[in-house]
């Protein structure tokens, strides 16, 4: 059996390429834990880092035929890395943008009152909403809306992973999102 730890970078790149899928094992060893801190220095953001860093050797696993062209796989990986980190930042300041923009073009131009009575209405839209969310996940997000808890403390309440918790609560947030006012939305974003 071939020893993979010994092999540099192009030999390494050449036996992926090569569909090697041990190689590619030992390629993920070197570098995963490099690039996670590397991106979440960056963005701040355990799950977001994560996820960037799996879309990094995904794609370098999906285009491998390509990749023994390249001439520094570091430097080529920690630049794949950083662009996306910045994508991933522009992205999120895009998105907050546009949500405050959006709610204040709302109280300017449509009536909160004409839609909801604020308490009762708001609480049944959230209701119906989270019932049709899975279970875990609706203990997840009532935890941390309605009793306040962090994610870390969500986590080691019920002994799951904070990227456990966290990606329940983004996909939590987008299924509500679906189901319910954008003012209601909004006043949902505004109390996590």
């Amino acid at each position: 059996m071939r020893n993979y730890t010994n092999l540099d970078e192009n030999e390494l790149l050449e036996a992926i390429a090569s569909d090697d899928l041990l190689a590619f094992n030992e390629f993920y060893t070197r570098y995963v834990d490099g690039l996670f801190q590397f991106v979440n220095q960056r963005i701040g953001d355990i799950a977001e880092s994560e996820d960037i860093v799996q879309e990094i050797f995904v794609a370098i696993w999906t285009d491998r035929n390509k990749i023994k062209h390249i001439e520094s796989i570091s430097s080529y990986l920690f630049k794949t890395a950083l662009n996306k980190s910045l994508n991933t930042f522009r992205r999120d300041k895009i998105r907050e943008e546009y949500i405050q923009s959006f709610a204040i073009y709302l109280s300017k131009h449509h009536s909160y009152q004409e839609d909801l009575n604020p308490e009762e209405d708001q609480e049944q839209a959230i209701n119906q909403a989270l019932m049709k969310l899975p279970s875990k996940m609706r203990l997840i997000f009532e935890l941390r809306y309605f009793k306040g808890l962090s994610n870390q403390e969500i986590a080691d309440k019920l002994e799951i992973s904070i990227h456990t918790v966290s990606t329940q609560m983004k996909r939590a947030l987008k299924t509500i999102r679906k189901h319910i006012h954008i003012l209601v939305f909004i006043t949902i974003l505004n109390n996590l």
